[in-house]
């Protein structure tokens, strides 16, 4: 009985692992989709100009916006193909941990902060 109960904690771990990437892809789709759009709202009323005097624009935000969606959406396919794949590897008992996706994934976001950093200090 033990031999199972380890077995359902490997299962509910990856159930987990996947939800976190769930969660995380849920929230960069929902923020990327209101940075866009609020955006563009504050563009169309002219509440903000496009260029203003004091060198605050609005340029890039929509493409921020789109960007940290599309980042959502690939972060979704990720999650869930690496579930697929541990759940595979879980039934043969055959699981070996891949740390070149975990630098892959560090990398990407790492990345991603650094234009993100980039573009914030230079607006």
């Amino acid at each position: 009985m033990s031999d199972q109960n380890q077995y359902v904690r490997e299962y509910l771990a990856n159930e987990r692992t996947y939800l976190a990437y769930l969660r995380t892809a849920l929230a960069l789709l929902s923020l990327g989709i209101s940075v866009n759009r609020f955006s563009l709202f504050l563009l169309e009323r002219n509440r903000i100009p496009e260029t203003s005097t004091s060198g605050q624009t609005l340029v890039g935000a929509e493409q921020l916006g789109i960007g940290m969606a599309v980042i959502g959406l690939l972060l979704l396919v990720w999650g869930t193909v690496h579930y697929a794949i541990v759940y595979r590897q879980i039934a043969s008992q055959s699981f070996r941990p891949n740390i070149l996706s975990v630098w892959v994934l560090s990398g990407i976001v790492f990345v991603a902060a650094l234009v993100g950093f980039a573009w914030l200090f230079t607006r």
